[in-house]
């Protein structure tokens, strides 16, 4: 089975309280959507800073989350000096912490910045298809090629699209 491939580049999920701090009353503008059902980057953007530097510009993925989660590579994490482990979507337990800018103010986000672990979005129609659960640890080979990509996590939720989503330092590999 095919599945699209999706480079992650650094953005940032804000909960509610923390978007309000960051935009004051200003409402959440869709960019465009993304794949999966009712998700969607946000026209805003923030800063991420830390004493070791900052990254401008940086996107918003919407909609509002409960908990505010950084996800970086693995070079961005480095460059700001952050100690940010590699998990999966919403496990923030000791991971790494910044301060996230907007234009109306700034919050410093502790344990939210994580680099995100190679994981595969699937619908529950897909996982019974290929025979796969929630959480499972799969390997995915590319096709046309003898390369396998170890230790990729399954995300299935019924808004998922299946792809396949790796870290702009993993795909530059």
């Amino acid at each position: 089975m095919r599945i699209s491939t999706v480079v992650q580049y650094r953005h940032v999920h804000l909960s509610e309280q923390d978007f309000a701090l960051l935009f004051g009353g200003d409402l959440a503008v869709s960019l465009s959507a993304l794949s999966h059902r009712g998700q969607h980057v946000l026209e805003q953007t923030v800063i991420i800073k830390t004493a070791k530097g900052k990254f401008e510009d940086v996107r918003i993925l919407g909609p509002v989350r409960e908990k505010t989660q950084v996800e970086l590579s693995a070079s961005d994490a480095f460059a700001l000096g952050i100690n940010a482990p590699v998990r999966v979507s919403g496990d923030l337990a000791r991971s790494g912490s910044c301060t996230i800018i907007g234009p109306e103010g700034e919050v410093e986000v502790k344990s939210s910045v994580i680099i995100p672990a190679r994981h595969i979005h699937v619908s529950p129609q897909a996982a019974k298809k290929l025979e796969i659960a929630h959480h499972d640890i799969i390997n995915l080979q590319v096709d046309g090629h003898e390369t396998i990509i170890d230790h990729v996590t399954v995300r299935v939720h019924p808004t998922f699209s299946l792809e396949f989503h790796l870290t702009s330092d993993e795909a530059a590999q």
